[in-house]
């Protein structure tokens, strides 16, 4: 049955409203129209603290009982935070209680008109009045105590009203969720918070990656290794600005903002560790917060040399590999029968800790070569683990020549100079790699620009992929072979941006976009529905969707030229023609290359006649006649471009025949 406004408006003006005593009150179990517990709303103990603050603001409603009592049809939560406020005596027995007094058979229909015409208040509203109260002069403490909160979650909640006003809205409106809005309000810049959630794509707007926009720039105190070496507390001491967020779980977890100081006071402390070591011997010690693998690349390293122990020393590693044999007896004696396990860990126990001890012996055995010291250096720096890390041993490249005559003369000279390791010389390569990562960027974009077509390939290359795993996964490890999927649920697009500045201009890009975008708006909002909803579609609705899934997440992205590309199959059949997803010009190639490099491509392109005016011009002017002498050509660098199958094979056997030779080069140039 259904009722209308009017209707209840009437029963409510003909129906009394007094005052009763509490313990007159009992709850009715027939005329309760809302299912206890069916709506989130404030907790008792926090209704409990309003009440006891304010008074019942709104009144209950009731029907008259027997023995003088009367049955609660509507209020019920009301009820339970008075009677939670008796029980520990707030409020007296019988305090007054503001009711309004219903005929039995109108009951259900009143308790209907509390709950279908009652519009609740909306979150926002709560967190502005939580302000507003703080602004008439109400401490955050006594706001906790009259809603019964914590001091915390009031805190929270005042920052939830200082969010930019536009998405505030929006969070009204329910386009935003409050997940997202707390993250939002992690930071005070309402331009700032508007500009994140303007850039966050409607695909992914989840609350861990707007966070890791918000904070971008930031140190995460609690993560972040130099950060943890130098500590919070050592950082505030000095001055640093931080931000810490209200709605972390983490109280102790804080944003530093003040990167150079951090780096200042982190290369401070490692000035201690840098003259410990320095008195060593060494001829100097660099100090770097961290350590750059590229900034010593061309440096040459020493290796310690092995001394002969001294007499104590050598009786204690005999005495340690005589009792590790006993060890080693009894264990294979437990292994032949059925033996007591827990004595046989025990003796395992044992045997592992001699093993640690002789490691520790024989590493005091290894030294640093004396009188090559004075002619190598360390670097100082803060490990992952935010300790000091050293780096022992490294050559400039200037000491060379010395520390090879040093050795030298030290009699090394006839095992190849084995305490001193020098970096190969490397030959320039025609691509950067900053470039080559671009190209092969371009080339997997395209890859999943053609793949999304082509159901077919998908599954087969996705079933080929599972296959290997599953029937030859100790192959797979043998031959070092590389994937062409990152299939643990890696979406590749990030990988792609970020190796190559220019790839959302390209068309492949805006293909995949745009497929991305049509199935973000089909699938269902809640991932727990997404198994459901697959099961209800055709199965040309799902392949297509695995075409996708299995497209995006394609990689093979190279800093050096390769021999072969993970892809290489995968392109070929496709039939990949990277002719229509990319076009040799100036920003896209010509600027990133030598000038040499220009002449070769035109003449390899185009003509030798072409090339040879350009050998005259500047760098920029080459460029521009390169790009103009080369439109039309179609010509692609070598990384973009599809090898055949007989080619591919005879680059493998290739490869297979000269890898014994590369390691034996390897080993002399070490």
């Amino acid at each position: 049955m259904k009722f209308s406004k009017t209707e209840i408006d009437a029963i409510i003006a003909a129906s009394p409203r007094t005052f009763v005593p509490f313990n007159t009150l009992v709850l009715s179990e027939e005329s309760q129209a809302r299912t206890a517990g069916s709506t989130p709303k404030m907790s008792i103990t926090e209704l409990a603290a309003s009440i006891k603050e304010s008074g019942v603001l709104q009144n209950l409603i009731v029907v008259p009982g027997a023995k003088g009592s009367y049955e609660v049809c509507a209020g019920g939560r009301r009820l339970e935070a008075l009677a939670l406020l008796v029980s520990k005596g707030a409020i007296a027995e019988n305090y007054p209680v503001p009711v309004l007094i219903v005929p039995a058979d109108k009951a259900l229909m009143a308790s209907l008109a509390e709950n279908c015409f009652h519009i609740p208040m909306h979150p926002a509203d709560e967190y502005t009045a939580f302000a507003k109260l703080i602004e008439h002069g109400k401490s955050v403490e006594d706001v906790a105590a009259a809603f019964g909160v914590t001091p915390l979650v009031v805190k929270r909640r005042m920052k939830l009203a200082a969010v930019s006003p536009t998405l505030m809205a929006q969070f009204r409106e329910a386009r935003i969720g409050l997940d997202c809005l707390m993250v939002l309000a992690s930071v005070d810049d309402h331009q700032k918070q508007e500009q994140a959630w303007a850039a966050l794509p409607m695909w992914n707007r989840r609350p861990d990656y707007l966070r890791q926009m918000l904070t971008q720039g930031e140190i995460e105190s609690d993560r972040d290794p130099v950060a943890k070496y130098v500590t919070l507390k050592v950082y505030e001491k000095a001055g640093g600005a931080l931000r810490r967020d209200l709605f972390s779980d983490d109280d102790k977890k804080a944003y530093l903002l003040d990167a150079a100081l951090l780096e200042k006071l982190a290369t401070d402390k490692l000035q201690k560790r840098a003259k410990q070591i320095m008195v060593e011997g060494w001829k100097w010690v660099d100090v770097r917060v961290r350590y750059v693998f590229d900034e010593y690349v061309k440096y040459g390293e020493l290796r310690k040399s092995k001394r002969q122990p001294n007499v104590q020393e050598a009786a204690a590693l005999e005495d340690l590999d005589n009792r590790s044999a006993v060890l080693n007896e009894q264990m294979e004696a437990f292994a032949n029968e059925d033996g007591d396990d827990d004595a046989f860990r025990t003796l395992e126990g044992e045997a592992g800790g001699l093993e640690e001890q002789r490691k520790a012996l024989e590493e005091t055995l290894s030294v640093w070569p004396s009188d090559l010291m004075t002619q190598a250096g360390c670097v100082v720096y803060v490990g992952n683990n935010g300790a000091v890390a050293v780096k022992y041993g490294l050559i400039r490249p200037e000491d060379r020549g010395d520390v090879v005559h040093a050795a030298r003369q030290a009699g090394e000279e006839g095992s190849g100079d084995p305490l001193v390791s020098l970096p190969s010389p490397k030959t320039r390569p025609v691509h950067s790699e900053k470039l080559m990562r671009c190209l092969t960027a371009h080339r997997v974009a395209a890859v999943q620009a053609e793949l999304i077509e082509r159901p077919d390939v998908a599954l087969a290359a996705i079933t080929a992929h599972l296959a290997q795993k599953v029937f030859r996964g100790n192959d797979l490890c043998r031959c070092r072979s590389e994937s062409v999927f990152a299939i643990t649920e890696t979406d590749s697009q990030s990988e792609l941006r970020s190796a190559a500045e220019d790839v959302e201009t390209s068309a492949a890009w805006a293909k995949m976009q745009a497929e991305r975008a049509v199935w973000a708006e089909r699938l269902p909002e809640s991932l727990d529905d997404f198994f459901p909803w697959l099961l209800t579609q055709d199965q040309a609705t799902v392949l297509q969707l695995l075409t996708f899934v299995v497209a995006v997440t394609v990689t093979g992205i190279y800093g050096t030229e390769p021999d072969r590309q993970s892809n290489d199959a995968l392109a070929r059949a496709l039939g990949l023609d990277m002719r229509t997803w990319w076009t040799a010009t100036a920003s896209s190639y010509f600027n990133h290359v030598s000038k040499s490099r220009i002449l070769e491509v035109v003449t390899e392109a185009v003509s030798a006649n072409a090339a040879s005016p350009l050998a005259a011009l500047k760098k920029d002017a080459a460029v521009t006649g390169a790009e103009q002498a080369m439109a039309g050509t179609g010509w692609l660098p070598t990384v973009l471009r599809v090898r055949s199958v007989e080619t591919a094979n005879e680059t493998d056997e290739v490869s297979e025949a000269m890898s014994p030779q590369r390691d034996e080069e390897a080993a002399l140039a070490a």
